[in-house]
């Protein structure tokens, strides 16, 4: 969902996945292991708990999971004050790894937003 969506109250994630207005982007098999690398950069050091806890947002939702052990990775797109992303429901300090590796599935218009949001640039 666009980020510049304002709503009434901050979106869960099962607000968000049930929104009328969020894009659903499933990638497949092939597709997905052709940017897996980028997956693999995620490292631990990338992982910093965020000191004051905020409240959760979501305007962006990932899911990465395979058939043999299920859910991987869940990220979920922002914190409430503080742009903190939650990574397996831990709320952590922004990184931009966590946006790298979305972009090659998103369409050039919502890369460009989520630069944008991510800018701190707000549409006119």
């Amino acid at each position: 969902m666009s980020p510049f969506i304002l709503t009434r109250q901050p979106l869960s994630v099962n607000d968000l996945i049930n929104s009328s207005k969020a894009q659903k982007i499933v990638i497949e098999g092939d597709s997905l292991k052709e940017h897996i690398a980028l997956f693999e950069q995620i490292e631990n050091d990338d992982l910093i708990p965020v000191k004051d806890k905020s409240y959760i947002d979501a305007r962006l939702y990932y899911v990465l999971e395979s058939k043999k052990n299920g859910e991987l990775l869940d990220v979920s797109m922002w914190g409430g004050e503080n742009n903190s992303i939650f990574v397996n429901g831990v709320e952590i300090i922004e990184n931009d790894i966590f946006y790298d590796v979305v972009k090659p599935f998103l369409s050039k218009d919502a890369i460009k937003e989520l630069e944008n949001y991510v800018a701190g640039i707000w549409p006119e």
